[in-house]
């Protein structure tokens, strides 16, 4: 795989927002894409200079092909060069006069409003696992929106797999075609996955240390939602069992990783701007979630749906 050289392609007049990093707008072959460079990683010391940037646009294209491998509508990427860097390169999928409504700002509009302990209305940001699930079933925008909820959590899945803690209420949502029609979005935004910040140095560390590595695979992880004001680590929330639509996720979504397991493999060797140390550890610790956790939590479902049916 060679990486595409984008620094001849002008800026066209498209705008995008997003906190992380530097974005730009091109046409490529006719399409427009999103420029995303790598983000300034602050403080880093000097004996770390080779990682201050960090590796999110390379880590935008793991996650977003690992989510097309899996069969979920996703935004479509590519790897290339802009001044010096390499960027991803995001497809928009938006064509002129259509509108992405972000699920913050649908959350924003439910009625009646979110209250916290302090009895405050709750932004469109609050993560709270409850608010948001009751906002997906009862917005009257939503409901005119189907598969959303599998969409949620299958999200919720696929991203405890990849280790992306950054989903968020900004970055997914539903588009208003300018015919009138509304669509999910495809899945976007997928660059927090993959210890993006993380340089070979804290990688080998970690991964010859079984119970930091147990920490960082599994047993650490949380996600941006919350329980009673808690992070949810989305694995522990998975092997409870006590949301069905969680554990239909978990149903549809393993047996697609075991099927594209050495597809994903192959596309970490393949892929430019890896070391050899991020390949080895990108691939051991999906393996390790699904070893540990995701397989024995499908198996469990499994066993549990065999014995209802005698």
């Amino acid at each position: 795989m060679e990486l595409i050289d984008f620094t001849r392609y002008e800026q066209n007049e498209r705008m995008y927002g997003g906190l992380s990093g530097n974005k730009v707008g091109i046409c490529y072959e006719g399409e427009n894409y999103i420029l995303k460079f790598p983000g300034n990683l602050r403080g880093r010391s000097m004996r770390n200079v080779e990682m201050s940037y960090s590796n999110s646009p390379v880590c935008e294209y793991l996650g977003s092909h690992i989510y097309q491998k899996l069969g979920i509508p996703t935004h479509d990427t590519l790897l290339g060069i802009r001044n010096g860097k390499i960027v991803v390169a995001c497809k928009d999928f938006l064509q002129r006069g259509d509108r992405l409504n972000e699920f913050r700002e649908i959350k924003t509009t439910y009625e009646p409003q979110f209250l916290d302990v302090n009895g405050n209305a709750t932004n469109g940001e609050g993560a709270d696992l409850s608010e948001i699930l009751q906002t997906i079933e009862e917005h009257p925008f939503l409901k005119r929106i189907p598969g959303i909820k599998e969409r949620f959590w299958d999200m919720f899945v696929i991203d405890a797999y990849i280790g992306n803690a950054d989903r968020n209420n900004g970055n997914w949502g539903v588009i208003d075609r300018l015919d009138g029609t509304k669509e999910l979005a495809p899945v976007y935004d997928n660059g927090g996955c993959l210890n993006n910040k993380w340089d070979d140095e804290k990688m080998d560390k970690v991964f010859h240390d079984a119970a930091a590595f147990k920490a960082q695979a599994y047993n650490g992880v949380i996600s941006t939602f919350t329980t009673n004001d808690k992070k949810i680590n989305p694995f522990h929330f998975m092997q409870e069992m006590k949301n069905a639509e969680c554990t239909a996720a978990v149903t549809r979504i393993v047996p697609r990783i075991l099927k594209c397991a050495a597809q994903i493999h192959n596309m970490f060797a393949a892929t430019p701007g890896l070391s050899d140390m991020q390949r080895i550890f990108y691939r051991r610790i999906l393996d390790e979630r699904m070893e540990k956790v995701l397989q024995p939590v499908y198996k469990q479902i499994r066993m549990k749906e065999s014995n209802k049916q005698r």
